[in-house]
């Protein structure tokens, strides 16, 4: 009787091992069938794509993060401008620095932005709301908090039109981004993102100013374009090859160029056939830290990042067929600069 149940018992054992053992074989292959399309699908497409050398490059600039590493922001980007002769930069519109108070509003160092690109025949591209670059993101000032969101999603708007009719008429400025990746759950204290309020956003941003495009950006990696690309005139994806999360540490994306120029194409011809094209709008050319660079050692910011990972980076960006790359981590070129490593600047200059 005993004998019996226990062999009826381990019947079901082995019969639960052998189904696990399936499972897992079954997955395997499925893992291993996936990595095998996406490796002899970018060998076709880069057969039909070959590595374009006509991209043109651009740089994504803080003032405020040039600033927390140490640098006199003017002189970095009168450098970027006069030295590695820039041509398209990607700036900022922060809500909580520019109108610090209700009544208050003060715009000179935007100006001081734009003036200095419109004298160097530099282009714009001009983030506005709420959600910018540069962590935290969300720049939502301390008298803004305390109102509802209702409120505050007005006076954001008012904010912007004071942005747009400050600066439409500037001959640098091609080009809006309406928001920072908007639909990416990412940030500090930032409001729920809000599909319907995005829309109210670009058609504010199209009233305003018909006459120039509108970009929307998404996480190249984490999320399906399909609304930013449907509101979009431009879409931008953000492309990060290494990322660091505290509770999982540093994550490679073994994703080939290919995916990214597919994922565009089938989006576009599935949902969005009105958009322009697909840019990418920030591309990885700085380590991702754990924290900020001053209290990291040098040397392990290299060995994190080394001069390899960006040209190897700039390369994949080619690869994606994309004719617009924008670069992501211009202030950490510098500030590497000022520790005796110029040889990412160094590598920089040969792409303007």
């Amino acid at each position: 009787m005993v004998f019996t149940y226990w062999q009826h018992n381990m019947k079901k054992v082995y019969k639960k091992i052998n189904h696990t053992k399936h499972l897992i074989i079954i997955v395997a292959l499925g893992i291993v069938g996936l990595f095998t399309v996406l490796v002899m699908g970018n060998i076709y497409y880069e057969k039909i794509y070959p590595v374009s050398s006509s991209v043109q490059f651009g740089v994504t600039f803080s003032p405020y993060y040039a600033q927390d590493l140490g640098q006199d922001w003017k002189t970095t980007y009168l450098s970027l401008i006069q030295d590695l002769k820039v041509k398209n930069i990607r700036l900022n519109s922060y809500w909580d620095i520019i109108q610090p108070a209700p009544t208050q509003f003060n715009f000179q160092d935007l100006d001081y932005m734009f003036d200095l690109a419109s004298k160097n025949n530099v282009k714009v591209l001009l983030i506005v709301g709420i959600k910018q670059s540069r962590w935290p993101e969300c720049r939502i000032p301390g008298w803004a908090k305390e109102l509802s969101l209702g409120e505050r999603r007005q006076k954001n708007l008012e904010f912007i039109e004071k942005v747009i009719t400050r600066y439409q008429n500037n001959s640098s400025l091609w080009a809006y981004q309406v928001e920072n990746e908007p639909l990416l759950n990412y940030g500090h204290a930032c409001d729920p993102h809000d599909r319907d309020y995005l829309k109210q956003e670009v058609q504010f941003v199209k009233k305003l100013d018909p006459r120039k495009p509108i970009i929307l950006t998404d996480s190249g990696e984490l999320r399906f374009w399909r609304t930013p690309m449907q509101l979009a005139d431009i879409f931008g994806t953000t492309l990060y090859r290494e990322t660091y999360n505290p509770i999982l540490g540093y994550f490679y994306w073994p994703l080939p160029p290919a995916f990214y120029n597919f994922k565009s194409s089938l989006i576009t011809k599935i949902f969005a056939q009105g958009i322009q094209k697909t840019i990418i709008v920030e591309l990885q050319t700085e380590p991702w830290l754990p924290q900020e660079p001053a209290k990291i050692p040098v040397e392990d910011q290299i060995e994190i990042f080394d001069l390899d990972n960006f040209k190897n980076n700039v390369e994949f960006a080619r690869r994606t067929g994309f004719d617009t790359t924008i670069l992501w981590g211009v202030e950490w070129w510098y500030y590497m600069s000022s520790k005796n490593h110029p040889e990412y600047l160094e590598y920089a200059k040969t792409l303007f």
